[in-house]
């Protein structure tokens, strides 16, 4: 975001709050990460403004309840709005019932320039309710391309962040984006224009967008299907070699990063034991673009030869698509379409898919029906962390797509992070197992200053003891990042 002529009200932790004047009303722009210390800015800065505020966090990551609650506490007290929001923000807001508490402007310019929210917020609904009449009325501002995603009818450009079905039209979120467009971004708006392209217009760039993707995903299935045929090849061969444990088990091991790498965000342990020669666990690390770092961990239902082909397939989807830009959401909802495609549900995979930005030290990840993580802090403490998520490969796509959550943590040199399989809590016994909190216990109590693998050592330990005589019903795998 271009913070324009604005005053810097607030600069740290990879973050910066920027106060721009709209008449008596202070727009507060929030570029960067969501930080407690931010926060604790916030309630006081909020507290400090005598005028009304419009708060603009398009381009802050990271929010949380705690962020939002600090807002709707001000709102009880002050006019205060919200100006072009994020999803993540919304979504807090409607989780907890406070959707109608805030006011929502679609962008800065939408407040007018004597500053008052009462009599911008009249204009804007009139706004929206003139657009809404134009998509009803008029098809021509119903044009979206292969993936829904909406042709503005004035100017012709693809606007990302309006999707909808043309037999429906847009929802309020997407009709505030369209107004977002329209007044900043829509040259042929900006310049006077009220009606649409001709139809004949539209419909050529629509054609040539639809080209163009279908383009794209026919080059992703190319590339998707020459790595699943070269991971076949290897398949075939390991079929044949099953008679031999010790030569199959050394190709497996040979396709996962047992011993990673050093990496100069965290220091990294790997402890993997698979139940039999061949396993379904599966483990990866990757250096990204942006100075980003990833890990994935997973499970794939079931034992034997045939679970380790589901195995390679799916680490492979994972790598390749942890290659391509997007969300973490979106690359793990694209990577459950190539697996369901070759599984049709004959198996199912758990994973945790995480991204931690070198920079920041912020790290996104998702949960697709996996253990939850461990992050012991170096402040003190141990957290499980949250996400919900369906398994990989036992839907197509919407209902995975729908029910898989992104979360965002931010981490501290010194903070722990664990990742593992169902076969580390449910080792033990006939008659117990060792469970989350007997790990998270292990966890807390490794030594701080050691390393990663001291740390895992630890852990493991901690397991053998608990399963004494008896023998593990499962595969094992531990990953220990040790953030720097």
């Amino acid at each position: 975001m271009n913070t324009g002529a604005g005053r810097a009200l607030f600069s740290g932790g990879g973050v910066q709050v920027v106060q721009v004047d709209r008449g008596r009303c202070a727009v507060l722009r929030f570029i960067g990460a969501n930080t407690p210390l931010l926060i604790d800015w916030t309630t006081s800065a909020l507290r400090a403004l005598k005028t009304p505020v419009a708060l603009n966090a398009r381009e802050l990551t990271g929010i949380d309840a705690e962020f939002v609650q600090v807002l709707l506490d001000h709102a009880t007290r002050k006019p205060l709005a919200l100006v072009s929001p994020p999803k993540e923000l919304i979504d807090i807001l409607e989780q907890t019932g406070s959707r109608d508490r805030i006011p929502l402007f679609s962008r800065e310019e939408a407040i007018l320039e004597s500053g008052s929210i009462p009599d911008s917020l009249a204009q804007e609904r009139l706004a929206l309710q003139e657009l809404e009449s134009r998509f009803r009325i008029n098809p021509l501002w119903r044009k979206v391309d292969q993936d829904q995603t909406w042709l503005c009818a004035l100017c012709g450009l693809e606007v990302d962040d309006v999707q909808f079905w043309p037999a429906k039209g847009p929802e309020a979120a997407a009709l505030r984006n369209v107004r977002r467009h329209l007044i900043g971004d829509c040259m042929a708006w900006r310049a006077g224009r009220q009606q649409p392209l001709p139809a004949s217009v539209l419909d050529q760039f629509l054609a040539e967008v639809n080209a163009r993707k279908a383009s794209e995903d026919v080059e992703r299935k190319k590339k998707l299907s020459q790595e699943i045929e070269s991971l076949q090849s290897r398949v075939n061969d390991m079929q044949e070699m099953e008679r031999s444990v010790n030569q199959a088990q050394r190709r497996q091991l040979h396709l996962l990063p047992v011993d990673p790498a050093p990496d100069e965000i965290a220091d990294i342990a790997v402890i993997y034991r698979p139940l039999q020669a061949v396993s379904g666990d599966f483990l990866d690390f990757y250096s990204l673009s942006d100075n980003k770092f990833g890990v994935s961990i997973g499970d794939v239902s079931g034992h034997g030869v045939e679970t380790a082909i589901v195995m390679g397939m799916a680490k492979m989807a994972f790598r390749v698509r942890s290659q391509a830009h997007g969300s973490v959401r979106d690359l793990m909802t694209y990577a459950n379409q190539d697996l369901f495609t070759e599984l049709r549900r004959t198996a199912f995979i758990t994973g945790v898919f995480a991204v931690i930005d070198r920079d920041t030290h912020q790290m996104q990840y998702v949960r697709a029906g996996h253990p939850k993580p461990l992050l012991r802090r170096v402040k003190g403490g141990c957290e499980e962390l949250e996400g919900n998520g369906l398994p990989f490969g036992v839907d197509k796509g919407p209902r995975f797509a729908a029910g898989l959550e992104e979360r965002a943590v931010d981490l501290e040199p010194g903070d722990v992070l664990l990742l593992y399989t169902d076969g580390v809590i449910e080792a033990g016994p006939a008659t117990a197992q060792f469970g989350v909190e007997r790990l998270k216990e292990a966890l807390e109590t490794a030594p701080a200053d050691k390393s990663a693998r001291t740390v895992l050592k630890h852990i493991a330990d901690a397991v053998d003891a608990f399963v004494g005589e008896g023998v593990m019903g499962d595969d094992v795998t531990l990953i220990c990042l040790k953030i720097r």
